[in-house]
């Protein structure tokens, strides 16, 4: 009985005809990203416990919906609620959705699973746990009503699967990032995938197999983010960060150095095998994948490109050549190709001063680029704010070059939070295809993931919102906290941000 007189009265405290000044910015500054329209209407607590009323307004089947609300429902708060699915037309846009709690129903109208999903989010990062009592049984949610939808479609993260990350680290990346809404993971592998056809092109001491990433991606799927593999077909392909030294293949097995260009840091594309090789891998991680929308081949980087004695004699026709035969090699298979752009941009033209360009008139960058097909997924990485010479804000003379040529454009911001706002706010305003925020080896430590995943989620949901970001990053960890919870953590490597506190060398 005390445990349901408590929520009342504090209803009555902190609400009494209304809601208390401040109450509504707290309320809303736990919601990550910030929604569209959010107004507390000061009407108590709705309780989330075993038997409390959903009403969920969709035109979705009612068996997939009853399967989402009550998988979500056991997953956050071990509770069966009791669930009423009205069948109706919705012209709430994809991933939207309306959301109404008073003291007795929670309501959701959405369009979509992506829309119901993101509602239950909300509700979840909403809610806390009842007050005065030593070990608390349910969630109360402030009563609150929600308009929310996405501005931009693709909301996008970039995950490296390191040989060094601790067990879950990208199981639980990729449940927060879709805790922040996004919608879709890159997941880039150096070396750590174990492919069937290809097991030795990945670290014996530190890999997971092609069953964990299959599982990965239906855990996704369940979660209304879609994971998307990465292949580095050009440059890159030691899976090694260049300062380590490290080759993936070549260091365990050296007779396969007729792939690579002689530095081993890019392919040889003008090997047959080397073909066979990539179109190999490319098929088997598709499958693993589950035959995804997008597949990245990278192709960044390429300093070496063109370097040994066959593919100098024309490496501009041996470039173009490799990027048409997998873009229609995916596109064969309902797949479109997503690639990086700075190999298409010529390095010496002066348009593209302060931007990234690693291409050049010797690889023929710009004829390659005019032969792609436009169903190519331009991913444009600018990890900066390059001012111009006066301190004018960026025109991203790059970004907008490739839209003007009739590509689909994704902003690829990293650390940089000038960047990454501006970016979004280009992104929205030009309707570029999305957002896709590149994370590499930092996807640790509460400071970076307040931005990585925090702040970029809401700019890449509502560009335009004045309201950016949490009220701390204690929040930040609260929802790492909660999604380390639901994939089962259970070391003290696997809890928190980071696996340690200090760095090992400091500690000894």
């Amino acid at each position: 009985m005390k445990r349901l007189i408590l929520p009342l009265l504090l209803a009555a405290c902190v609400h009494g005809d209304g809601p208390a000044p401040g109450w509504q910015r707290l309320v809303q500054s736990r919601i990550v990203p910030s929604p569209q329209s959010i107004k507390v209407t000061g009407d108590g607590f709705y309780a989330l416990r075993t038997g409390c009323a959903v009403e969920v307004v969709t035109p979705v089947a009612a068996a997939e919906v009853r399967a989402l609300v009550n998988r979500d429902f056991a997953r956050c708060w071990k509770a069966e609620p009791s669930l009423t699915i009205k069948e109706a037309a919705s012209t709430i846009i994809a991933d939207g959705y309306r959301l109404k709690v008073t003291s007795d129903l929670c309501r959701i109208e959405a369009s979509d699973l992506g829309g119901i999903g993101n509602a239950l989010k909300t509700v979840r990062q909403i809610g806390e746990s009842e007050r005065g009592v030593l070990k608390s049984l349910q969630v109360n949610v402030p009563c609150v009503e929600v308009e929310d939808f996405p501005v931009l479609p693709f909301r996008g993260m970039h995950f490296c699967l390191l040989p060094e990350y601790p067990a879950g680290r990208l199981e639980r990346d990729i449940r927060l990032a879709a805790y922040y809404k996004f919608n879709y993971a890159v997941i880039e592998s150096w070396g750590v995938l174990r492919l069937d056809r290809h097991p030795e092109y990945s670290w014996d001491e530190y890999h997971i197999t092609a069953d964990e990433m299959r599982r990965l991606v239906k855990v996704g799927k369940e979660l209304g983010i879609t994971l998307i593999p990465q292949i580095n077909l050009l440059g890159h392909a030691s899976a090694s960060r260049h300062g380590s030294g490290k080759h993936v293949l070549l260091d365990q097995h050296p007779e396969y150095a007729s792939l690579f260009e002689p530095d081993g840091w890019t392919w040889c594309i003008s090997n047959p095998a080397t073909r066979k090789y990539l179109e190999e891998m490319v098929e088997e991680t598709y499958e693993v994948f589950d035959k995804p929308p997008f597949f990245h081949v990278g192709c960044d980087e390429a300093y070496s490109l063109g370097k040994c004695q066959v593919c100098s004699r024309d490496i501009g026709s041996y470039f173009s050549e490799h990027l048409l035969h997998f873009q229609k090699f995916l596109s064969e298979r309902g797949c479109r190709m997503m690639m990086w752009h700075d190999m298409l941009l010529d390095g010496s033209d002066p348009r593209w001063k302060g931007y990234t360009a690693c291409g050049s008139k010797t690889v023929k960058s710009t004829e390659v680029m005019k032969s792609l097909p436009k169903d190519v997924l331009v991913c444009v990485w600018e990890y900066g704010y390059p001012q111009g010479e006066d301190g004018s804000a960026p025109k991203w003379d790059s970004t907008i070059y490739f839209k003007d040529e009739g590509f689909d454009v994704l902003v690829c911001p990293w650390l940089n939070v000038p960047g990454i706002k501006a970016q979004a706010k280009l992104a929205g305003k030009e309707k570029f295809f999305g957002l896709l925020e590149t994370t590499w080896h930092l996807s640790s430590l509460t400071s970076r993931m307040e931005i990585l995943f925090a702040l970029t989620s809401c700019y890449a949901w509502y560009p335009e919102h004045p309201l950016m970001g949490v009220e701390s990053s204690a929040m930040v960890n609260l929802h790492i906290r909660q999604v380390n919870q639901d994939l089962g953590a259970k070391s003290y490597h696997q809890f928190g941000s980071a696996a340690y506190q200090i760095p090992l060398h400091q500690s000894q």
